[in-house]
């Protein structure tokens, strides 16, 4: 009956997905050739992403990349006037690239989400500037890479990072770290509730949870990963708070399938694709790993007077929080890394082992420099000596790997 319940389930969501898939309109008229120019309007909602040598937009289906550092106003609408070349998947233009084109701001006064503009683009804009607020008081007080890592670690923004780090990054397999991600939302919701259950009941305690993740989410910009995370965490809490046990793996996928149905260039997003396979790996491939190597969790809950029987739990429990998800994230997502990428890195689990403890201090001690900050930059600059601190200890051991 379950099995035949499953089946019905991934026939329907199929069904619904070659549906919205094959329904799915083309950016570009049919007398578009190569050689034709295109006109696209876009009123720029968050701040551009800078690499060394391009400035690039992103809206919706479109890319739009300029040569050099253009410092486009956000809040502006912008008419972008070039040759594009539409990319193509099954039969659908599932992007449309447009490089170097000529571009002006449309004379009509917009700028910072203007009266024309709607309730949901005001809202974007207004959570772009304050992003950019936070993470121009983290740049003010810390230097670089520190500071776009901390920024990358606490929103998932990626700034002026300078390219021989993230080149780093890339090298040691930690990319991931300043990509706002399920990593992120649960260290959130762990914070929130261990703060709330000292005062209030469980249930208020997994309320607050729920409401801290997705207030993180629209903070951070609701990117695919960490929307797929948080729908799957606040389902798993909602269940806990029921008294019945969230079934893991079945949540991953019911999340999945209709967060692919809503929207199916979804399914074309890398990062929406590592974080489904991490997360898939974390659910079939670590328990795998620790029933292999018998690292069970009554072992590492276990507690002695022994001073060495102590240090042995301790190991062990390192090893289960860190160690073998890393592995077990790091194998699963090996597949999509090569096909995407072309390499993969061979010491990534040993550096996000070394990395991966220092994130949630690095997280918190963020989010309390830029709260403190936007009330007394003085004591903001202060809490961020403290937070220097394992911001430089990661550099350093990314570097070293690097």
């Amino acid at each position: 009956m379950i099995l035949r319940g499953k089946v019905i389930a991934f026939v329907l969501l199929s069904m619904l997905f070659s549906w919205r898939w094959t329904s799915m309109e083309g950016l570009l008229p049919d007398s578009w050739t190569p050689e034709s120019e295109v006109r696209y309007t876009a009123r720029i909602l968050e701040k551009p992403s800078h690499t060394d040598s391009q400035t690039i937009i992103r809206d919706s289906r479109w890319k739009i990349i300029l040569w050099g550092y253009e410092p486009l106003v956000v809040g502006e609408e912008y008419v972008f006037s070039g040759r594009v070349e539409p990319r193509v998947t099954a039969n659908k233009q599932v992007q449309i690239v447009m490089m170097d084109p000529s571009f002006e701001i449309v004379p009509t006064p917009l700028a910072r989400g203007g009266v024309s503009a709607s309730l949901r683009e005001r809202m974007i804009i207004g959570l772009s500037y304050m992003r950019e607020r936070m993470v121009d008081m983290l740049s003010s007080w810390l230097p670089e890479p520190h500071a776009s890592l901390s920024a990358g670690i606490l929103l998932g923004v990626r700034r002026e990072m300078p390219g021989e780090f993230y080149q780093q990054l890339v090298s040691t397999g930690t990319l991931h770290i300043i990509a706002a991600s399920g990593y992120n939302t649960t260290i959130v919701a762990r914070v929130v509730m261990g703060m709330l259950l000292l005062v209030f009941s469980r249930g208020v305690a997994i309320l607050g949870g729920i409401g801290a993740i997705i207030a993180y989410v629209v903070i951070a910009g609701g990117s695919a990963a960490v929307v797929r995370s948080a729908i799957m965490g606040s389902i798993a809490l909602t269940a806990y708070y029921w008294g019945r046990e969230a079934e893991a793996k079945r949540l991953l996928w019911v999340t999945v399938g209709l967060m692919v149905v809503v929207q199916p260039l979804m399914l074309l997003d890398v990062g929406f694709q590592l974080s489904v396979v991490a997360t898939a790996g974390l659910l079939y491939v670590e328990p795998w790993l620790q029933r292999k190597f018998k690292i069970t969790k009554n072992k590492l809950q276990t507690n002695s007077k022994n001073e060495n029987m102590q240090i042995e739990n301790g190991i062990q429990m390192y090893l289960g929080e860190y160690w073998w998800p890393t592995v077990a994230a790091t194998l699963a997502t090996m597949p999509v890394i090569y096909y995407t990428f072309g390499r993969v890195s061979w010491i990534s689990p040993v550096v996000n082992m070394i990395v991966l403890p220092l994130t949630p201090l690095i997280m918190l001690l963020s989010a309390v420099a830029v709260g403190v900050g936007g009330l007394n930059p003085v004591l903001g600059q202060v809490v961020s000596w403290a937070l220097y601190v394992p911001l430089w200890m990661m550099v350093e051991v990314i570097a070293m790997f690097g």
